[in-house]
């Protein structure tokens, strides 16, 4: 690319024009940035001031400052926004996220709109068009719209943009097989990036494409609860799942069966997208699961342990060999305490394998396999394999029935430390889970040396928590009576007043007095007045914990753990 020198003759001859050229006569940009940020603005089909502050070229207030100095143009502070006026927006939904305005005011015929770019008149008469008002432009913040467009409107958009966007696209009876394999720039791909981009930005952990009778619903799951954003026709989101079934090399002419499958966006190099498919009444179910590997921290520190439970987990997992069970139902995150025991335990000395379904992270170190049932490659097998490798620590995803537990048992007896996972809901039933499954009880309690039951709990947000008094019976239950509680209020920095998720344990460790009442058939309840007597901390406990310290409140306490027992 030429060089081009900082004049105004330059100025006529660059590739660049609406406000990039006052940019340039201001002395912001010279004109090799402004026609590369044009350029890269236009690919990406964003406005070049939205493009300007979030690659950190420019600030808000800097094109702010231009724009009033070159235009007669009043400023509106976006920070006394009412945003209300969006439940009942004056201009369309796609309209404000195509064009990047806000409707500000509207007196009699007269529209006030916020804008960020004064030369952008083809947003200025498409609004005038579509509203049948004459239209008085306002300054505003790119930051602070940028801010409320994203907070209060993009579950909105979102469904618009499928609407605007898949209906240029032909049916699907219409295009052949190698066209839509090829179709890598159509504007279903741009959506499908546009989707998960958005289920990123708002630290989505999956995306749920559901079928219904009246259409398709598209949820996101954000710190453990679903949301919904947007509901689109069931003709138009086929195309949407056709191109995710391409991207993780499916077959995209079985709909009868589960399938399963993985993919990234070149874009989104660090995310591994896991793609499950299910056939429903009504159509085609699809769940994306997104990994974030750059924030995934396996760090012992950071996932709720208090320090006694902290001493305990290291403690066991050091030990040559045992059994540590983790238990706890789908989504308590399980596997990614398993993962941070490997994590702490990974060093040359160790053989560590582990067998899962599927492999979540990938560890340097660790020798991990994926299962396969339908060649027999289950659970079982792989676990005889391994054994016959000289292994020092072998992690099991998932002890799922009696073939596996017993390999497992007979594994932690033989000079291996064992790490897995089984689904129950308290420390205490996993005991009565293996009973179930015909293990012996006097074989399985030689072999485990920790059982661990966990949930997790969002945390508040630290911006928008404000004090709430707890009922009087609870401060019966904490050690320490001077402590504020929080409860979750909401703002633009968080999602429903909370933002992200801690983890809660109850550690169980096999003592000689639990041991032998478990052996000898004691009552659930007489085991509880064990645990309880040697000074072990419950579910309920590590959670009122949490939330004595101002990380959760009360009310997200009961919704995961339920009332105290």
């Amino acid at each position: 690319m030429r060089i081009i020198k900082n004049s105004s003759l330059d100025i006529t001859q660059a590739k660049i024009n609406g406000l990039a050229i006052y940019l340039v006569r201001d002395g912001l940009l010279d004109t090799m940035t402004a026609e590369n940020a044009t350029q890269a603005a236009n690919q990406q089909g964003v406005s070049l001031t939205n493009y300007l502050v979030k690659a950190n070229i420019l600030s808000s207030q800097k094109i702010l400052t231009c724009c009033a100095k070159y235009f007669a143009l009043p400023f509106f502070d976006l920070k006394n926004y009412d945003t209300s006026i969006l439940n009942h927006p004056i201009i369309h939904s796609e309209l404000i996220y195509r064009y990047r305005v806000l409707p500000l005011h509207k007196d009699e015929n007269c529209l006030s709109l916020g804008i960020t770019d004064p030369t952008d008149h083809t947003a200025i008469n498409a609004v005038s068009f579509h509203t049948g008002l004459r239209v008085r432009p306002m300054l505003v913040s790119e930051a602070d719209l940028d801010s409320i467009i994203t907070t209060y409107s993009q579950s909105t958009l979102l469904g618009s943009q499928l609407e605007t966007v898949l209906a240029k696209i032909p049916s699907l009876e219409e295009q052949q097989l190698p066209d839509l394999i090829e179709q890598d720039d159509g504007p279903v791909s741009e959506f499908v990036d546009h989707l998960i981009q958005d289920a990123i930005e708002k630290n989505g952990s999956d995306i749920h494409i559901e079928p219904h009778t009246e259409g398709y619903r598209i949820r996101f799951r954000r710190d453990g609860l679903l949301a919904e954003a947007a509901i689109v026709p069931s003709s138009l989101a086929v195309r949407v799942i056709t191109r995710l079934k391409i991207l993780s090399h499916l077959n995209i002419a079985e709909r009868r069966l589960p399938q399963d499958g993985r993919f990234s966006l070149p874009q989104q190099a660090s995310i591994d997208i896991r793609l499950s498919t299910c056939p429903t009444l009504c159509g085609e179910k699809i769940v994306l699961r997104l990994l974030n590997g750059k924030k995934i921290k396996l760090d012992v520190d950071t996932i709720g342990l208090t320090k006694a439970q902290k001493e305990l987990f290291i403690s066991a997992c050091i030990q040559p060999q045992g059994l540590i069970l983790v238990t706890g139902p789908t989504g308590s995150g399980k596997t990614m305490t398993l993962y941070t025991a490997l994590n702490f335990l990974n060093n040359i000395e160790k053989n560590i394998s582990s067998v899962e379904d599927p492999v979540e992270i990938e560890l340097n170190g660790i020798n991990q396999v994926n299962i396969n049932p339908r060649i027999g490659l289950n659970f079982a097998s792989v676990l005889r394999a391994l054994l016959r490798q000289d292994p020092d620590i072998i992690m099991v995803g998932e002890i799922r029935d009696t073939e596996t537990a017993q390999i497992a048992l007979q594994a932690a007896q033989t000079g291996h430390l064992v790490l897995s996972t089984l689904h129950t809901n308290s420390a205490i039933e996993s005991i009565l889970r293996l009973q179930s499954m015909g293990t012996a009880t006097h074989h399985f309690m030689n072999s485990i040396t920790l059982i661990i039951a966990q949930r997790l709990m969002r945390k508040l947000c630290q911006y928008c928590k404000q004090p709430e008094i707890l009922p009087p019976h609870t401060h019966e239950k904490v050690a320490s009576s001077t402590f504020i509680a929080y409860r979750a209020i909401g703002c633009e920095q968080c999602y429903q007043g909370y933002s992200g998720r801690i983890g809660i344990f109850e550690f169980i460790p096999i003592t000689e007095k639990i041991a032998h009442q478990i052996v000898s058939g004691t009552t659930i309840k007489q085991l509880l007045e064990q645990i309880k007597k040697e000074g072990w901390m419950l579910l309920w406990q590590a959670g009122l914990e949490k939330v004595c310290s101002g990380i959760t409140s009360y009310a997200e306490l009961l919704r995961v753990v339920g009332h105290s027992s």
